[in-house]
């Protein structure tokens, strides 16, 4: 058996996960959490937690230092402990802020943000929603995470060469591509190291609902293998800047990498965009939009591979009124902190934010990739994109993954990695 389990808590079972896990950082493989309790403060409350610890309320209170998970984060942060969380942003009882998001927080700070992912479920409280449940991205971190745990115990095994992908590449982190409002926007850059001449680029594009997301997770590096050039991009977040700021740092890492595409060994003429959710909707827009007439240094890339990214933010559920979404949720979805307003005060910016109405038929070629179990972005999104992209002349190919939610092992696949790469070679080289 393996002596570093991955911990799987739910609720309240969060607030003794972590709790041991925090002890005993070093015997933990990973920590998976489903609306998880970190701050015990707000639930299940000092007066009803205080028995537990044979304490009074006030006694509880006075020593909330020892005995309050969220204070004693940084030993998981510092040790990159790796974890992965679902909650709801409507749950009242287990806030989302005071809990999984302050976790997030806490890793962030510890700049070990790529240990932690953090999925927020727009209009979900502290319920039985199947999506907390059957989350594919879920089940895949906890089998992976309790595999490495076996593996790493195992007796009478002998050691594994260590490899590293470094053995092959050469990467080179946090290039400043721009300086916005006095802060550093960076790259990362990977390139084959024994290759020859320009290499084409794939500009990669995280997601995290247009609020958190790291470029240091970057599942396009394999590419780097078949003879690519891969930017993995970092792009403002909505705590900083609201729309067309993640559209326009996108576009500024594109001129950077054009600009310097002779230093780096890269062929400025054949840059593609690929990214996920809010990254997918970022690289459609970075395929459909008009450049700006300004621009000396042209952002227009050649291809895009938009994987299950919101397309049209006026249908997008969590920013319509229906009997489970009220104004005020709608005020609070992923998409108008994006808007800085619902889409229902700001329907004219969203529709400039949404691919689907940008469609014109000098766009680039388009792969789009979506599951048919997704449960944050519809299917039709993307549907209705390669739809319009189809009716405009636009050369556009929907790939329709069998079984897969909103990302997950599925869209890491050899079929799926075959159809991308595939791609690719015919439209960059």
């Amino acid at each position: 058996y393996a002596k570093k389990p991955c911990l799987l808590g739910r609720s309240r079972g969060g607030l003794w996960v972590s709790s041991w896990a925090i002890q005993h950082s070093d015997k933990v493989a990973g920590i998976a959490g489903i609306y998880p309790v970190f701050d015990l403060q707000t639930y299940p409350g000092l007066n009803r937690a205080a028995p537990a610890y044979e304490m009074t309320a006030d006694e509880l209170k006075a020593s909330l230092d020892q005995h309050n998970p969220i204070a004693k984060v940084n030993a998981l942060a510092q040790g990159k402990v790796p974890v992965f969380i679902i909650h709801g942003d409507e749950d009242k009882v287990v806030p989302l802020k005071e809990n999984s998001r302050a976790l997030w927080e806490s890793y962030r700070a510890a700049e070990s943000e790529e240990a932690i992912e953090l999925i927020v479920a727009e209009g979900q409280g502290h319920n039985l929603w199947p999506g907390f449940f059957h989350s594919q991205n879920l089940v895949d971190f906890a089998i992976r995470q309790a595999n490495a745990g076996a593996q790493s115990e195992k007796p009478n095994r002998k050691p594994k060469p260590k490899t590293s992908p470094n053995d092959a590449w050469n990467v080179t982190k946090d290039l400043e591509y721009a300086q916005v409002d006095g802060k550093s926007l960076k790259l990362d850059l990977y390139r084959p190291k024994k290759a020859q001449g320009q290499l084409p680029v794939v500009m990669w594009v995280h997601g995290g609902g247009w609020k958190q997301g790291s470029k240091n997770r970057c599942p396009a590096t394999w590419l780097v293998d078949q003879g690519f050039a891969v930017a993995s991009i970092e792009y403002r977040l909505t705590d900083v800047a609201q729309w067309p700021a993640q559209i326009e740092d996108c576009r500024a890492a594109v001129r950077w990498l054009r600009t310097h595409a002779q230093g780096y060994g890269l062929d400025g003429e054949h840059i593609a965009a690929w990214g996920g959710s809010a990254g997918g909707h970022l690289v459609a827009l970075l395929g459909t939009l008009d450049s700006p007439k300004e621009e000396m240094v042209s952002s227009r890339v050649q291809a895009v591979c938009d994987w299950y990214g919101p397309t049209d933010l006026l249908t997008m559920p969590p920013n319509m009124l229906s009997d489970k979404r009220t104004l005020e949720d709608l005020a609070k979805s992923n998409g108008a902190k994006l808007l800085g307003g619902t889409v229902k005060d700001r329907p004219e910016l969203a529709k400039q934010a949404s691919a689907f109405y940008q469609v014109t038929g000098d766009d680039p070629p388009f792969l789009i990739m979506h599951g048919d179990q997704d449960p944050g972005v519809p299917l039709e999104q993307s549907q209705r994109l390669h739809q319009k992209l189809k009716e405009a002349g636009v050369p556009s190919t929907l790939h329709i993954v069998e079984g897969a939610g909103h990302g997950g092992k599925a869209f890491q696949s050899p079929q799926v990695r075959k159809v991308i790469l595939q791609f690719f070679k015919q439209y960059l080289r």
